[in-house]
């Protein structure tokens, strides 16, 4: 093949490519110009069923009927759920007010089954939880379609299924949920199902002690999820965790939860093990040391800093850098830090003055940002 050849084979290459573009663009701008017309015609229609409730008036049957019949279609739902959005911003309560009169449109839509396709599906249990369709209310045939969302391959099914789940404020169906994407054995990424647990609307309290009551039936996957739930949405769960930090016979992970959530909420009695962890780091895997020495910033202390100290030598850089953090946290001066600056250590020298120089630069800036005027 000579040089020429491959030259024009190139050339049509781009060509092709420029033609996919353009054809591309064409017809997204089409899209989005037909789901600009929709949702025009429907802020139009449920304007005035808005004014309608307003005036104590129930939501009209021709509306509720229109709107089976529209929101069959997946375009649109999607300029269904723009319309909401936009009207959402300029009148929240009466949108809000809208959206509890025409819950039963939905119930219609999972009846008749008109979304084929997973990421229909998908889309549709999206705009139940967006907009809390399911809020305070047992509906069965919803609920048990967004159940079998979750047996779906669609990392997008199952999630969007989930953040519907999260919006009921159901703490039974939230455990239900939980077990089956748990014994389903399809990867699920804990910080998703975290981050959802944390959006739920219902009451957080119940629902942690519900979770709780059936730690042991999870795997240890959905258990570091369910700590990591407890330690974000708000703690009071020392009693239970403490014997779980002091069993060596449970899972690594599950221990380095509860360091974290002890770091986070200080209890005196988890002070020894944290301690224990930094100083005797041989006795376990460098991990427990490393999350201690940053969990140790929240119990200032003589013994405590001598033993951050300490942890400066370690060979492993995360522990020495944990170590220099909480130190830092504990706002020693340089006078109080000067044996570990004068002793031989390379990295323990290095690494806090590293962080010293990150204090330094941080208060810097602030100063900086302090003096800055503003124009008038």
């Amino acid at each position: 093949m000579n040089v020429e050849t491959l030259i024009y084979a190139y050339l049509a290459i781009c060509t092709a490519m420029i033609l996919f573009n353009c054809a591309c663009i064409f017809a997204f701008r089409r899209r989005d110009r037909l789901l600009r017309q929709r949702s025009a015609r429907l802020t139009e229609k449920i304007a005035g069923e808005i004014r309608l409730l307003q005036s104590d008036a129930p939501i009209s049957e021709e509306h509720l009927i229109f709107l089976r019949k529209r929101l069959r279609k997946i375009g649109d739902l999607m300029a269904f759920d723009e319309t909401l959005e936009e009207l959402l911003e300029r009148e929240p309560d009466a949108v809000w007010v809208y959206i509890d009169a025409i819950r039963p449109v939905f119930t219609w839509l999972a009846a008749e089954n008109h979304y084929r396709s997973s990421m229909q599906m998908a889309y549709f249990a999206y705009v139940l939880g967006k907009y809390r369709i399911l809020k305070g209310k047992t509906v069965p045939l919803l609920t048990e379609l967004l159940m079998k969302l979750l047996e779906e391959t669609s990392l997008y099914c199952r999630e969007n299924a989930l953040q519907a789940i999260y919006s009921t404020g159901d703490d039974q169906l939230v455990l239900r949920a939980l077990r089956q994407v748990d014994e389903s054995g399809r990867f699920h990424h804990a910080k998703l199902l975290t981050d959802g647990l944390l959006t739920f609307s219902g009451d957080r309290r119940r629902l942690v002690h519900v979770l709780w009551d059936s730690f042991d039936a999870f795997s240890v996957q959905v258990q570091t999820v369910i700590l990591d739930y407890i330690r974000f949405g708000g703690g009071g769960m020392a009693e239970e965790l403490l014997p779980l930090l002091a069993d060596e016979g449970r899972d690594d992970e599950l221990r380095f939860s509860c360091i974290r959530y002890f770091g986070k909420y200080p209890d005196p009695r988890a002070w020894p093990l944290l301690l224990s962890f930094l100083e005797h780091p041989e006795k376990h895997r460098w991990e427990y040391a490393a999350i201690s020495a940053a969990s140790l910033s929240s119990y200032p202390g003589e013994r405590t800093v001598l033993a951050l100290k300490r942890a400066m030598s370690n060979a492993s850089w995360y522990i020495r850098f944990n170590a220099a953090r909480s130190l830092e946290a504990f706002q020693l001066t340089y006078q109080d830090l000067g044996n570990v600056m004068d002793s031989g250590d390379r990295y323990a020298r290095e690494i806090l003055q590293y962080r010293l120089d990150v204090q330094q630069a941080q208060k810097k800036r602030e100063t900086q940002r302090g003096q800055e005027v503003v124009p008038v």
